[in-house]
């Protein structure tokens, strides 16, 4: 029997060659190995050397040099054969124990460890050259919360003549599937115990490791995976400690690692080419290999960071992943050598960095290297108070990952990462990037914070991207008086003490770099500082000397523990009165800690500062001397400082147990030049050289904005840009030149410049900005203004808003009004955050509120918008003491889309807008669009902040009366004489165009009519009625008088045409000459006349055309979702929800109106919207109009003239006595993006439409109009007039 079996393995071997020679390798041979393979085998063909084989229970994969075997359909590796030894795995552990995946999971109901046991085997090809076969395992939705939501196929290959095999897996869940957590993935080997006894992990960490039962037989310590050795089979480890933490890595580190077998010299190895699939960047730690022996291919874990690195997946969210492949590679030596065995498997690792990625898998999930793009560029840093020029950003660490914001990357685990490292000179190239959109970051040693490249990237096959140069503006608001330690997100170079002697790691006592490792090292600190905490004197300590390297609790026996405080002693020479400082504090890990920080008084309460309880990374116990990154900025305001000696008080206030504490990064303490102008009345605070306002000090206040926000986030411009329709980026417009245009006695004017750079192209917004500030001696207020310039052979843009925000003290300012009949007191921004979210997310019903008097009210922001002509003064009112805050706006020549534009102005925060751009109520139409190369340049403001006040919070509303007041005198005073810039031109530099506007309507009246109450108004030349979508230039406009004379004046220099709209009468008027104004030019034009658009006299009229859906039937709000102002105010229309009242009013037939016996008022709605059937489901609406035509011309047309004040992803059309026409008898066609149904505008754009002529055979009774839906309720829709 013996000799048949070795007779059978000849054979097979034969018939193998046999197939390799005669057989083209043309796909055929892959069908054909597969059948031969999938044959059922029995007897001594089990024996036979082909590259794999099926049995009941097992696949096995064989290529003479390595026999893998696996469990069948389950997919865990069970045995590896190699030179000699049956089975490199540990044979005393249960099959599913020795190769295996596992998936940590969990949800609201359950979770636990999935070992992903397959329940479905797949050959993926079979070739002379490759084996790849799948296990897959499916989840069963019908199981609902009870098993892990995810797909996952688990895919081996097998090369000829390769000593090992790849392993990668591709995970899935598909869209609707429940929610799911996700802690930790992995693939598990271990291996025999009694063999492989050495393990290597890098150059400097290699040795003999205990076995599992050396751990078993000894005592535990502060934690289970922390074992003291007593009793090892190797007694040179007696008395060491073992702890699987000591042998993790940085993800950039974890190349290669394993394990040597002594009888024979073999070695296991666990090679990772890229770390493409890894999760939270290149610092994240990992373990890598342990005691077991266990060898881990770690993807996804919480170690070192917490739950905030895991995967979240929200209910129905879909996604995929590709884990890998990594490589197990096997390698011998003829006698044990174990150098030469981790040289190899280190050569072995640069031959898989360079194939990656890999050509050979068969999932089109990883796609091969002309399949991918790559980014390129050099990163520079900019720090003006180190050096004056650029400098480069050398050995930065650059990447991309899933686009967020700064540091981002370091929390995010659900996409794909590519990192490299910057070069001597900062350059970098980032290649082999998978498709998709990302966004670049950046750390760089030495240097604090994190960069963000302001543009999302996307990357396409064959994508080559050089974004050029890069710069870094590190976060500093000045020079730096002192640090304590490099800010490179580490705690390495601070003071590691030795461990206790009987709690050491040999490994580590000659490899000082990583002491860190040592186990125990935070009950040190009690040991050293055992009465009196911590004290570090600038100037005379040494940070590698004197400073801990963590922040810990002090162990004060039984189980207990207290709160540590360091001290930090410093001198400050030349106090700063007039500026505030900053002390920069990074921290390298957090583990359930909350640091506060006093400055000069230990007792004060609260902390003058404190980072809150943070993190959960747990690296003090786990000896990483990182973790997540923290950094934080406090602001000191001078008068807690002292000239001379000062203090900083550190406390660790946590203290419930031995591992809570920090790793201190880089403190640094920045004195923060400021700009401040004080008039005696309003001091005023800008950051340098950002130039946002951050503080207003008026009437004993000592800020009237938010301090508790950032700085950048209380007083600033900002603009909304994008580049062809893509995402839109908010450019807040941070100055990085100033300059005092003048200082006099009664006037000073700064300027904050942001200059574009041209070799950024589109990366950022190619626009300078000059933003200006006016204080006046005797004022109280001050003026704002900003210059915007475009040069020629800029690229193109788009611009979609530009606005200036001040965002009050929430807790001072309770009372907002905008006009006479709209004031009131507000919800806080608190109230909000507790309400309950309505149909988009500016609608808040207020649930929970600190005052109960608003509590069941809704709260929308646009519900406070304002006609621009109307939207002259509107802000605040403080009760105590009564102070008012105030946006006057003297003119509207440098807004947009003229006088009925509807803009935002005040609203809960307490927020108060200055709206210059904006696509409100009028969608990008009314954006303005720059063409590449197209030079620009507009003013926009100056508007006057102005700040009022009166003895007794009893009189606070004639704060409002007093700033109507003062807009009439800054209306007077239009345009001003003292800005100095010439761009903004006086009064003597500019025209006037006077005349006097008439009627011409035969069909109403034989002569001649005054245009009463018309507005008039100057745009850049263009069509009737194109001054509502136009935004670039200047607007001048005036209301007629009785008589329809006008006179527009102070008129800056340029062509115009002159443009109309008659309150009542139907249309547009454009003067027909372009009009030229000259500086002190005043063109009359004497006697104009419109002649309205008409082809008859009117049968019937339905509404007023006055480019508003005011005078239809505007509904009562839902009972539960009122706006308590609006209630009988002539505003109605602006109320929450009034959209879906028309499917209460008319919930089984659609509207019907008859001519002659119906009022529009009453029958009329103010909005035709789609109705609301249920479950976000909407259906067309169709409406009729019923009338009577007495004596029908036959020899002539009629017309329908349709005005609609908006419209937004709406179509109209209308039908004649036939509701089922196809096609309509005529269509609008899509139309408006002005969302001013949801925005609670009555109007937004006028759209008139006299297409239609209907024939004179043609016997009209009703008319129909339909809108199609496009989106949901509040969307679709148009307010008609007809």
């Amino acid at each position: 029997m013996e000799t048949v079996r070795q007779w059978s393995w000849v054979l097979g071997i034969l018939a193998m060659l046999a197939l390799l020679f005669f057989l083209p390798d043309d796909g055929n041979f892959a069908k054909i190995s597969v059948r031969r393979a999938l044959r059922s085998v029995t007897g001594s063909n089990n024996g036979l050397d082909q590259m794999l084989i099926k049995t009941k229970n097992q696949v096995v994969m064989n290529n003479g040099i390595v026999r893998l075997t696996f469990s069948y359909p389950g997919g865990d590796v069970i045995g590896i054969k190699y030179k000699g030894i049956d089975n490199l795995l540990e044979i005393k552990n249960q099959e599913n124990n020795r190769g295996y995946w596992d998936v940590v999971w969990n949800n609201k109901e359950t979770g636990g460890i999935d070992k992903l046991q397959g329940g479905r085997f797949k050959i993926i090809t079979a070739r002379a050259d490759q084996t790849e076969i799948s296990f897959t395992k499916k989840y069963d939705i019908s199981r609902g919360n009870t098993t892990l939501s995810m797909n996952v196929d688990k895919r081996y290959i097998m090369q000829r003549g390769r000593a090992g095999f790849y392993a990668y897996s591709i995970f899935e869940r598909p869209k609707g599937w429940p929610g799911l957590d996700i802690d930790q993935i992995r693939i598990v080997y271990k291996l025999q115990q009694d063999k492989f006894q050495f393990m290597a992990v890098s150059d400097d960490r290699q040795r003999v490791m205990p076995t599992a039962d050396d751990r078993s037989n000894g005592i535990k310590l502060a934690y289970p995976e922390a074992v003291l050795l007593t009793n090892p089979s190797n007694p040179d480890l007696r008395g060491e400690v073992d702890d699987k933490y000591q042998y993790s890595s940085e993800d950039k580190d974890i190349k290669v690692h394993g394990w040597i077998c002594t009888k024979p010299a073999v070695g296991f190895w666990i090679i990772t080419p890229s770390d493409e699939f890894r999760t939270a960047g290149p610092f994240k730690q990992e373990l890598t290999s342990h005691v077991g022996p266990t060898a881990l291919s770690m993807f996804v874990s919480t170690h070192y960071a917490g739950k905030e690195v895991g995967m979240r997946f929200a209910s129905g969210e879909a996604w995929k992943k590709v884990f890998g492949p990594v490589f197990v590679y096997l390698n011998s030596v003829p006698s044990l050598n174990e150098s030469a065995l981790w040289e190899n498997a280190k050569e072995q690792l640069v031959e898989e960095v360079k194939s990656w990625p890999y050509s050979f898998t068969q999932s089109e999930d990883i796609p091969s290297s002309s399949g991918r793009g790559s980014v390129a560029g050099q990163l520079l840093v900019r720090d003006r108070y180190t050096s004056k020029s650029l400098v480069w950003a050398s050995s930065a660490y650059v990447g991309l990952a899933a686009p967020g914001k700064a540091g981002s990357w370091q929390k995010e685990s659900k996409g794909y990462q590519f990192w490299t490292q910057a070069n001597e000179q900062g350059h970098f190239l980032i290649k082999d990037v998978r498709p998709g959109n990302y966004s670049l970051y950046a750390t760089v040693p030495g240097i604090i914070g994190d960069y963000k490249y302001k543009s999302d990237i996307t990357i396409e096959p064959g994508n080559e991207i050089n974004l050029a140069n890069l710069t870094y503006v590190p976060p500093r608001n000045g020079p730096t008086l002192w640090e304590i330690g490099i800010p490179d997100r580490s705690a390495a170079e601070f003071y590691v003490p030795d461990p206790n002697p009987t709690l050491m790691n040999k490994l580590f006592t000659t490899n000082r770099a990583d002491k860190f490792r040592q186990y125990g090292l935070w009950e040190r600190y009690a040991d050293l500082y055992p009465d009196e905490d911590l004290i570090y004197n600038i100037g005379t300590d040494n940070y590698g000397d004197n400073w801990f390297f963590a922040h810990v609790t002090r162990n004060i026996g039984n189980r207990t523990y207290e709160a540590t405080t360091w001290r930090i002693l410093f001198e400050l020479q030349d106090l700063t009165n007039t500026g505030n400082y900053t002390l920069q504090l990074a921290l390298a890990s957090a583990t359930n800690a909350e640091v506060q920080v006093r400055f000069n008084d230990q007792s004060a309460f609260p902390p003058h500062f404190t980072t809150g309880l943070i993190g959960k990374d747990n690296a003090i116990a786990r000896h990483g001397i990182h973790g997540l990154y923290w950094l934080f900025s406090i602001g000191v305001p001078s008068y807690r400082l002292r000239e001379g000696n000062n203090t900083i008080y550190l406390t660790q206030s946590r203290s419930l147990g031995t591992f809570e504490g920090v790793f201190a990064l880089p403190f640094s303490f920045v004195i923060s030049t400021y700009v401040v102008i004080d008039n005696g009345i309003v001091r005023l605070k800008f950051s340098y050289p950002g130039g946002d306002v951050i503080g207003i000090n008026y009437k004993g206040i000592k800020n009237l904005l938010e301090t508790k926000n950032a700085l950048d986030n209380r007083g600033y411009w900002d603009v909304v840009w994008n580049r062809d329709g893509g995402k839109d980026v908010v450019d807040k417009l941070q100055g990085t030149g100033f300059r005092v245009i003048t200082e006099r006695a009664d006037q000073i004017e700064i300027s904050f410049t942001k200059t574009y750079n041209v070799s950024l192209g589109n990366a950022t917004l190619p626009m300078n900005a000059d933003k200006r500030y006016i204080v006046q001696r005797g004022r109280d207020g001050f003026y704002a203004y900003a210059i915007f310039e475009r040069l020629k052979g800029w690229p193109r843009t788009n611009v979609d808003q530009i606005r200036f925000v001040y965002k009050l003290q929430q807790d001072k300012f309770p009372f907002m009004a905008i006009s006479d009949d709209r004031k009131r007191v507000m919800p806080t921004a608190r109230d909000r955050a507790n309400g309950k979210p309505l149909a988009y997310p500016e609608a808040v019903l207020l649930t929970k509120t600190n005052n109960p008097d608003l509590r069941g009210e809704v709260d929308d922001k646009y519900q406070y918008s304002t006609e621009d002509k109307d939207n002259k003064v509107h802000g605040w009112i403080c009760n105590e003491p009564p102070v008012g805050f105030w946006i006057i706006t003297s003119s509207d020549e440098f807004r947009t889309a003229g006088p009925f534009k509807q803009d935002l102005t005040s609203h809960a925060g307490p927020t108060v807008l200055s709206m210059f751009a904006s696509t409100h109520y009028g969608g990008k139409e009314v954006g303005m669009t720059f063409k590449d190369g197209e030079a620009w340049k507009k003013v926009f403001g100056p508007v006057f902040v102005y700040l009022n006040s009166v003895p007794s919070s009893n009189n606070s509303l004639r704060l409002w009366e007093n700033a109507k007041e003062q807009m009439l005198e800054e209306v007077k005073r239009w345009p001003y004489n003292f800005t100095q810039s010439e761009d903004f031109p006086s009064s003597d530099k500019r025209g006037s165009v006077a005349g006097q506007l008439l009627i011409q309507d035969r069909y109403i009246n034989e002569s001649l009519v005054w245009a009463s109450s018309a507005y008039v108004g100057l745009a850049a030349p263009g069509n009737v009625g194109s001054w509502q979508k136009e935004s670039k230039g200047y607007q001048f406009w005036t209301p007629t008088n009785k008589q329809g004379y006008f006179l527009i004046k102070d008129v800056r220099p340029g062509n115009y045409s002159l443009y109309a709209t008659v309150p009542g009468v139907v249309g547009d008027y454009k003067y027909e000459t372009i009009i030229k104004i000259k500086p002190r030019l005043g063109i009359n034009l004497g006697n104009i006349t419109y002649v309205p658009p008409r082809n008859g006299p009117t049968l019937w009229e339905i509404g007023i055309p006055d480019r508003s859906a005011a005078e239809f039937n505007v509904p009562d709000p839902s009972p539960t979702l009122r706006n308590q102002l609006y209630t009988n105010h002539t505003d109605k229309f602006r109320q929450y929800g009034l959209w879906d009242r028309y499917t209460d009013l008319y919930p089984n037939h659609d509207l019907i109106y008859t001519v002659g016996a119906d009022d529009y008022h009453d029958k009329w709605f103010f909005a035709h919207v789609t109705r609301n059937t249920g479950n976000n489901t909407y259906e067309a609406t169709t409406w009729q109009i019923l009338f009577q035509l007495k004596n029908l011309t036959t020899t002539g047309n009629y017309t329908l003239q349709l005005a609609l004040a908006s419209a937004n992803n709406a179509e109209v059309q209308v039908r004649f006595n036939n509701q089922s026409a196809k096609p309509p008898h005529f269509t609008t066609g899509l139309i408006g993006k002005d969302n001013a149904i949801a925005r609670h505008g009555i109007h937004v754009m006028w759209v008139r439409i006299i297409p239609l002529k209907v024939a004179t055979n043609t016997k009209i009774s009703h008319i129909s109009s339909s809108i199609r839906t496009q989106q949901l309720k509040p969307e679709g829709g148009t307010k008609q007039k007809v």
